[in-house]
């Protein structure tokens, strides 16, 4: 919950509302695992130089996350419906259908200019897209001197080319109302470096 907006100029106090960052459900996890393969590992300890420092030193490691979407608000509006209604079911539900206009006053000339809001900020139940992904890394690192080492990175992030939608329009006189435009995030995306440390 925030209080940072009022809902009218003339209000005493912040309206307390879901906040903007508000984000009832999220998951993350991560890990690294180290390839036993190599000098002192569980395979490949007798390899030669030349094969252990190929094969050697390798270490994977990976990053989920996954959020539930933000809370959706529709601004100062007329509305005569069930706010359950707004909401697509879930199995219905595409970037092109997310919201329906059934209980607002879909015409522009009608939409309200001077009066006392009551339609609040945001609703906790009516939110956009849950937000998903993956992220790896292979590692390799070659000890060349007691303070001197070698690092290969190949990173993928969104390594699933995962969607994840922006917000839809929530402007109920807009004839995009409900549909969302753009998405949030890169798609998969490639990064491969070296580093000296020394």
């Amino acid at each position: 919950m925030e209080a940072v907006e009022f809902l009218n100029p003339t209000d005493p106090m912040p309206y307390e509302s879901i906040g903007s960052f508000d984000r009832p459900h999220r998951i993350t996890a991560s890990g690294i695992w180290e390839l036993p393969i190599g000098k002192g590992k569980r395979f490949g300890n007798n390899l030669p130089g030349i094969a252990n420092f190929i094969a050697g030193n390798w270490q994977i490691s990976g990053v989920v996350a996954q959020q539930s979407g933000p809370a959706l608000g529709f601004g100062n509006r007329i509305f005569n419906g069930d706010i359950k209604d707004i909401l697509v079911p879930s199995s219905e539900r595409t970037a092109e259908h997310w919201l329906n206009s059934a209980g607002f006053e879909t015409s522009t000339a009608k939409q309200l200019a001077n009066n006392i809001r009551t339609f609040p900020l945001r609703f906790s139940g009516i939110r956009g897209d849950d937000q998903t992904r993956w992220d790896f890394s292979l590692t390799k690192s070659w000890p060349i001197r007691e303070r001197l080492k070698m690092q290969f990175r190949a990173e993928v992030y969104n390594a699933w080319n995962n969607v994840n939608f922006n917000t839809p329009t929530t402007d109920p006189s807009s004839t995009a109302f409900g549909t969302i435009t753009s998405t949030s995030g890169d798609a998969r995306n490639w990064q491969v470096a070296f580093k000296f440390t020394f």
